[in-house]
C-alpha cells in the first residue's frame, strides 16, 4: 500500500519561482500541493489553515524572511518539515549543511528535488528542528550583507565593516572608521532593526559594533572601540551599561 502523499506549501516572493516549483512538483505524486504564498503574512495564514507536512521555503524575502515564517509557525506549535530554497550564497549553504537542514539551490535541479522529497518522507517534523533553524538564522544574519536605503537607491554593507552608527535627524551615518562614513536615508530605529546581535544601542543617538569594543568603564560610564588602529570614545548612560557588560562577557 502506497503511503499517503505529503501535503506541501510553496513560499517565495518571486512568482516565476513559484511557477517553476509547481511545474516540478506536478511530476511527483508523493506530494500534494496545498497552496502557494508570496509573502510571509500570507504564508503563515495558509500554513495554519492547511497544516502542510512540508514547506518549500525561500530564505530571502522582503519584510519577514523565511526564518520569521518558521519562528511564527513554531509559536503556534506547528512544526512542518522545511526545505529551504536559496540562490547561491556559499556561507548560507555551509550554515544549512552544518545544521543538517535540507535545501535546494536555485534554479532547482530535478534530481536534488527528488532526494529532498525522499528525505522529507523519511523524516517527519520534530521539535529538534526549531533549535537548528534558530542557530542557522543567527549564523546567516551575522554574515549576510545588509541593505540600507539611500536617497538615490540602496547600498549593501557587511556588518563587520561597520565601526559605529550615529543618528542624524531622520538619517543615519554609518562609520567604517573615525572619518569614512556613509549617510543612509533611514532613522536610527529602522537601522537598528536590520542589525545582528553584536550591535548595541548605547544611547538615543549611537549604536556601536561590539566586535570592536576594547575597553569599558562603569565608573567613568564610557566605552572605547578600536578598529584599524583608530580608537573612539563614547559616553554610556547608566541604564545601557548592564547590556554592554553582558555583551562584553563581564556581566
Amino acid at each position: 500500500m502506497k503511503p499517503s502523499p505529503l501535503t506541501a506549501v510553496i513560499i517565495d516572493d518571486e512568482p516565476e519561482a513559484i511557477k517553476g516549483m509547481q511545474a516540478l512538483l506536478n511530476d511527483h505524486e508523493e506530494i500534494s500541493l496545498a497552496g502557494t504564498a508570496g509573502t510571509a503574512e500570507n504564508a503563515i495564514a495558509l500554513c495554519l489553515k492547511t497544516r502542510p507536512d512540508v514547506l518549500f521555503l525561500d530564505i530571502n524575502m522582503p519584510g519577514k524572511d523565511g526564518f520569521a515564517v518558521i519562528k511564527e509557525l513554531h509559536e503556534h506549535r506547528f512544526y512542518p518539515y522545511a526545505i529551504f530554497t536559496t540562490a547561491f550564497d556559499q556561507f548560507t549553504l555551509q550554515a544549512i549543511r552544518a545544521g543538517a537542514l535540507d535545501y535546494l539551490l536555485k534554479p532547482i535541479d530535478r534530481k536534488e528535488l527528488q532526494a529532498a522529497i525522499e528525505k522529507a518522507m523519511e523524516n517527519k517534523a520534530s521539535h529538534d528542528i526549531e533549535h537548528r533553524i534558530e542557530s542557522l538564522e543567527r549564523a546567516v544574519k551575522n554574515h549576510r550583507k545588509l541593505r540600507f536605503n539611500t536617497r538615490s537607491g540602496f547600498m549593501m554593507i557587511h556588518p563587520d565593516e561597520i565601526f559605529y552608527i550615529e543618528a542624524d535627524a531622520n538619517y543615519s551615518e554609518i562609520f567604517y572608521n573615525k572619518t569614512q562614513r556613509e549617510v543612509v536615508s533611514m532613522n536610527l530605529g529602522a537601522v537598528e532593526a536590520l542589525l545582528p546581535e553584536q550591535f548595541i544601542r548605547i544611547s538615543r543617538s549611537i549604536i556601536i559594533n561590539s566586535t570592536w569594543l576594547t575597553k569599558l568603564s562603569g565608573v567613568l560610564k564610557k566605552c572605547w572601540l578600536r578598529k584599524e588602529n583608530e580608537e573612539k570614545e563614547f559616553n554610556v548612560p547608566e541604564k545601557q551599561m548592564g547590556e554592554l557588560k553582558r555583551k562584553a562577557g563581564q556581566g
